[in-house]
């Protein structure tokens, strides 16, 4: 059975365990945003303030500008849609780059809103760098910063100015 007397000494523990992560590094708990400006104590209190400001408003503000305490995300607006598709097609993708063609290099070329010439060439010119560009990327993030990288280094599906 289990005694008051072991339900109290594991409510000890959760609970000294809990203050002793609240002790933590800035960003290591509730990260960034209004919630930081109300209050910076470490303590539950401050923790349980901070997490119920930011549910209230939420710190992508910041994160996306820099401010209240946030790293800013190095994507753009503009790149939502490629990094998107990239990471939820990844793998279907690796496969059809590896032979220069396919309907998701097509809708890759979209995403990357590649001119005609652009998409026409996309497969092929990723096809020729495949050991570079693909086979290094662990994971679909990594696919598409390298994708995004060996576009801009060929001058493929460059913005239009």
């Amino acid at each position: 059975m289990f005694s008051m007397h072991k339900f109290g000494i594991l409510t000890a523990f959760v609970a000294i365990s809990a203050l002793s992560l609240a002790t933590q590094a800035r960003d290591s708990m509730d990260g960034c945003g209004l919630g930081w400006e109300v209050t910076d104590s470490a303590t539950f209190l401050g923790t349980s303030t901070r997490a119920t400001t930011n549910v209230f408003v939420p710190p992508t503000f910041g994160m996306t500008t820099g401010t209240l305490g946030c790293k800013k995300l190095d994507l753009a607006a503009s790149e939502m849609e490629p990094a998107y598709y990239v990471a939820n097609n990844s793998e279907v993708l690796k496969a059809e780059l590896a032979q220069g063609e396919g309907e998701y290099v097509r809708s890759l070329a979209a995403a990357f809103s590649c001119s005609p010439s652009d998409s026409q060439n996309l497969g092929a010119h990723l096809k020729s760098r495949y050991d570079a560009v693909v086979t290094p990327a662990e994971n679909g993030e990594e696919l598409y910063r390298n994708i995004k990288l060996e576009l801009r280094a060929a001058g493929l599906c460059q913005p239009q100015s």
